[in-house]
């Protein structure tokens, strides 16, 4: 199916719940599956069916390149690299996430902002109205320490963490963002076929992210590949979690046509 027949099923399933309080939709997906677009045509869907919604990327609550560069001096020099369980300020995202109900003109919520391309924090944005509808989405939503092993599971671990020093971390810091999955009232799981076409598409989204800030992070597609690699056993973990689990599995392929992965 096209974006737009998999936007109107998950807007029946939303205008459906009729919720008192902000419902919270999390949307796991490794990078580049399309969780933004899916989030903006849902925006857009549901607004024309006079509804207010709010997207909260977990890309926006990375920790800034500072405070990734004293836990690489602390920890493991891994950890100066944003991805992992870790890397983001999970408190504050909590803090968001149960402030969405006193959202107004009056008392607006600050929400961060964070640069790809300048692999930093930008100034925060507030938000005025109490949204009916929040889409919590991120590459590890829903993610636990269970997911994936302590060990180094690639070649790649092997080679720059050896002694699991930096996975055991990150593992154990997952733990504090099981409140956040919390306040999640529906999960849905947004993937592609294999981890090759995660790499295909994030050096899809760099060339798009630097035309439009004008700053390259990568510079070919073995670079993302190096950097995805930080991410494979995170991503091919929580598939394999979330998959049964989630309200809703969505496969999607390089032509991004989507279907259901339960037949």
């Amino acid at each position: 199916m096209r974006l737009d027949t998999l936007v109107h099923e998950l807007s029946i399933f939303l205008l459906g719940q009729n919720p008192t309080k902000p419902f919270v939709f999390g949307i796991s997906g490794g990078q580049g599956a399309g969780k933004s677009t899916l989030c903006q045509a849902l925006e857009k869907k549901l607004v024309g069916q006079g509804k207010t919604t709010l997207t909260l990327s977990l890309d926006d609550f990375y920790l800034s390149k500072a405070a990734r560069q004293k836990l690489a001096e602390k920890i493991h020099p891994l950890c100066a690299t944003r991805g992992v369980p870790g890397t983001h300020n999970v408190e504050r995202l909590t803090e968001v996430l149960g402030k969405l109900e006193g959202i107004s003109k009056s008392t607006p919520l600050a929400v961060p902002r964070f640069s790809k391309s300048h692999d930093d924090s930008l100034k925060d944005v507030l938000v005025s109205a109490r949204p009916d509808f929040v889409f919590l989405e991120g590459w590890c939503v829903g993610g636990h320490e269970k997911c994936i092993e302590s060990e180094a599971q690639n070649d790649w671990e092997a080679l720059h963490d050896g002694d699991a020093i930096w996975k055991s971390w990150s593992r154990n810091a997952a733990r504090a963002y099981q409140p956040a999955w919390d306040k999640c009232d529906a999960m849905m799981l947004l993937r592609q076929e294999t981890f090759e076409a995660v790499i295909d598409s994030r050096w899809l989204q760099e060339q798009s992210n630097a035309a439009e800030s004008g700053v390259w992070q990568f510079a070919d597609r073995a670079a993302v590949a190096e950097f995805c690699a930080h991410y494979q056993s995170w991503t091919v973990g929580i598939w394999k979690d979330l998959t049964p689990r989630a309200d809703f599995v969505i496969g999607r392929t390089p032509s991004y046509d989507y279907y259901s992965m339960r037949g």
